[in-house]
């Protein structure tokens, strides 16, 4: 069997879906049919999933207004895409990702890490880190790797592609992008895809910044004073809000993950097939993990929907099934070594939070900063782009001298 052709150089990469694909997709939305909806209390209208009304209004605006054609022509124009061929075992993905370099010499390289429903635009904001407006605020490369399967990236083969081998990808796609060392921030599957990295190459992925913070609970051989504190649960208000939203969570709205981490196959069938379907499964999961009030663009809803559909992809799915049931042996048993500074930007209406005190037992041994805000949920680098930039800027600062010089060396 001959070998797939490996690139060695990433490839300039523009957006550019087929008329055929684009027509199969608007030839579904103009004939979709939306189903009736009981009647709800006010207040309880998302108790059953998306609202009727809510459906109603966003397939009008895809039918009449929502132009993919103009929306492709602004992102190629925002983002600088490429691709690169990257080994993994016996697979080999073609990486999509974002890479904007920054013209000053001690810019520091930063891997944005997205997770689901999320995409690589997500890293929008964080792009004007390349040249900061105050000349003396610390400038970055970003660089925003695309999950294996989602969107543009190309799906792995075979079963056994677990978040530690998504790490590899993206490390070795630092190294041949010229960055020996580097920084990351990320939340959802980012957050655990980067604390893989910082665990297998602390040589190399010198500090995180997390977003979405979890873990498992201390040891009581290791750590029983910080055990006890939990069972008596010492915690302040604002700590009980934030753990009874992730409690919530997990009990109210997690079913998604149940159902993708069983069947994710079953499940792509009908969601790739159906533009609606795909609407309203990423439209519902963008309104709990945002803070009440925040209101999505329309035009944002159904470009991240029409991500998933072109990815022709299980893995936006599968992801959970494969990753999920090895995520304690993988991850969450090993704590963030010393070596790497660990920073976390805590959001009250994220869904994956812990008290610093139990971090500091169970997750990281260096955390050079923590931050826990009022406002903004889970997507911090849309709802509060300028909020998690002065995070950045702030745990960068945090860092050694020795590990900042570090991060400015080349290959």
């Amino acid at each position: 069997m001959s070998q797939p052709s490996i690139s060695i150089a990433p490839e300039p990469f523009r957006i550019d879906i087929t008329q055929e694909k684009l027509d199969w997709i608007v030839q579904r939305v103009q004939n979709a049919r939306i189903v009736p909806d009981v009647e709800h209390p006010e207040g309880k209208e998302w108790a059953d999933g998306v609202p009727n009304s809510v459906m109603t209004d966003l397939v009008e605006y895809w039918r009449t207004t929502y132009d993919w054609r103009k929306v492709e022509a602004k992102l190629n124009s925002k983002y600088n895409m490429y691709t690169l061929d990257i080994p993994e075992g016996d697979e080999v993905i073609k990486l999509h990702f974002v890479h904007h370099r920054s013209e000053r010499t001690d810019a520091i390289p930063l891997l944005f890490a997205h997770g689901w429903p999320g995409n690589f635009t997500e890293v929008e904001s964080l792009l004007s880190l390349t040249s900061p407006t105050d000349p003396t605020q610390q400038a970055f490369h970003i660089i925003a790797p695309t999950i294996p399967g989602f969107v543009f990236s190309s799906p792995p083969k075979a079963s056994g592609f677990s978040v530690p081998r998504i790490g590899s990808v993206y490390h070795q796609l630092m190294l041949a992008l010229g960055y020996p060392k580097y920084i990351a921030q990320g939340g959802d599957w980012g957050s655990l895809i980067i604390r893989s990295m910082a665990q297998t190459y602390p040589e190399s992925c010198l500090g995180i910044l997390l977003n979405f913070i979890i873990s498992l609970p201390p040891s009581p051989l290791k750590n029983p004073l910080t055990l006890l504190w939990l069972v008596t649960r010492w915690f302040t208000p604002d700590q009980k809000k934030r753990l009874a939203r992730m409690q919530w969570w997990m009990k109210e709205e997690s079913g998604y993950s149940r159902i993708q981490g069983t069947k994710p196959q079953t499940l792509s069938y009908g969601l790739t097939d159906s533009p609606i379907g795909m609407l309203a499964w990423i439209r519902e999961k963008l309104d709990s993990l945002v803070e009440p009030g925040y209101e999505w663009d329309k035009e944002t809803i159904i470009t991240w929907t029409m991500f998933y559909l072109f990815s022709e992809s299980s893995w936006h799915a599968r992801i959970y099934k494969e990753a999920i049931p090895a995520l304690r042996n993988q991850v969450l048993d090993k704590r963030v070594p010393a070596k790497v500074a660990f920073g976390a930007t805590c959001f009250p209406y994220d869904v994956g939070y812990i008290p610093i005190w139990w971090a500091k037992a169970t997750l990281a041994e260096n955390i050079v900063f923590w931050k826990e805000h009022a406002k903004g949920g889970h997507f911090p680098s849309v709802e509060c782009g300028d909020v998690l930039k002065e995070d950045i800027f702030e745990f960068v600062g945090n860092l050694s001298k020795e590990t900042r010089e570090a991060l400015c060396s080349k290959l």
